[in-house]
This record gives C-alpha cells, structure tokens and sequence, in this order.
C-alpha cells in the first residue's frame, strides 16, 4: 500500500492478522507470505493493478513494476480463491488458470488523478468532487470487507462472493438515491453501477477441469 490507497486501510483494521502490508522494500517476503499458504486459501489483492498484472506500491506514483504478471500469478494463485481489487483485474484474471476461482474488476476511479485520466479519454465527462470520490471508495471498500466476512463466518462460498458484493453496492446506491441534498447524486450512483457491472468471476475449476 502506498499513498494513493490509503482508503483501502480499513482492510487492516477488518482482518487484523490475516492483513499483511507490503512496500518495495518488502516484495520478497510478501511473496514468501504467498508461497506458504495453504491450498485452497482466500488472497485478496488491494492496490493498483493493469490487465497485465498487479503493480508494486510506489510512492512515485508511476507503477511499472509488476509485483506479480501473469506468470508469477499463475505460480503463487495455484489451487487458491482469489480476490483482486484493483483496475482491470477482469482482465488480467482470464491469464489466470492455475488458481481455482478469482474475482476481478474493471476501471476502478478512485482519485481525481484518475478521473482526470479517465475523462480524458471520453466525450461525456464524469463529474465528481474529491469528496464524492473518497465516497466511493468507502461503498466499495465496506461491501467488499462485509462480503469478506461472510465467506471467513462460512455464510457463503466463494462463488456468491460477487452477488454479495453487487447486493451491498446497490444498498449503497438506494440510499444515495434518496439523498435529495446531494445534487450529484446520480453520477456518483452511477459510478457504483459501473464498479458493480464489471465485477468478473472466473471458476477455473469449470473452465480447464483442474
């Protein structure tokens, strides 16, 4: 974790022991950490992330050391349930056919660097503060984390990970709705809609019979 995602921090505050933060100085242990799990563990991956692979923090902010690409994913996610909540991982997961199920998301604006990227790109431009910004991050953070802990209390399996977390965003979404004092209030429902749309499963166990 790095400065830009000091809104995940409520993950350790959640899991406590089962946390393990990592810096560029401490690549090699995490991986130790990876490669000394049980099979058929849960890995949640929260940081920065393309469709190519999960990016080292960087306090620089220009993430082009991967952490793990697809090859070194494909060796520590081995037999494992994956959960990778950072951009494009829907992407990325279909590179990944070793572990046994993964989830993965799309385009995930969680700052207004990032949405300045992302507008830049697009004719109908999203507007939103930092305030509402920072909103977000904490729906998704708080639906994930809840989702979380019901698979850790063994109420679900991992394979309803993604419908609870869809469930507890479009709770998020009512209740922005009926917020009439905040006059932004369908751009930002909207942007959960969009997190909510690209969450991806993927059971390997299925598609390749391992």
């Amino acid at each position: 974790m790095d400065a830009s995602t000091k809104f995940l921090e409520p993950f350790k505050d959640s899991f406590g022991v089962n946390y393990y933060g990592f810096s560029s100085d401490t690549i090699y242990n995490a991986k130790a950490k990876l490669g000394d799990l049980e099979p058929k563990s849960l890995i949640v991956f929260i940081g920065h992330g393309s469709s190519r692979g999960l990016y080292e923090p960087d306090e620089q902010h220009i993430y082009e050391k991967y952490f793990l690409d697809a090859m070194w994913g494909n060796h520590y996610f081995e037999k494992h349930d994956v959960i990778l909540l950072c951009c494009r991982s829907n992407e990325f997961i279909r590179k990944i056919d070793k572990a046994s199920c993964l989830i993965g998301f799309g385009n995930i604006i969680s700052s207004k660097r990032e949405l300045d990227v992302h507008n830049k790109n697009i004719k109908i431009k999203k507007k939103l503060s930092e305030e509402e910004i920072a909103l977000f991050n904490s729906y998704f953070v708080d639906s994930i984390i809840k989702t979380i802990k019901l698979i850790e209390n063994g109420n679900i399996i991992f394979e309803d990970v993604s419908k609870y977390i869809a469930f507890f965003i479009n709770k998020c979404v009512v209740n922005i709705l009926k917020d009439r004092s905040n006059p932004n209030r369908v751009e930002l429902a909207r942007l959960l809609f969009e997190f909510r749309d690209e969450i991806e499963y993927q059971n390997n166990a299925e598609l390749f019979s391992i």
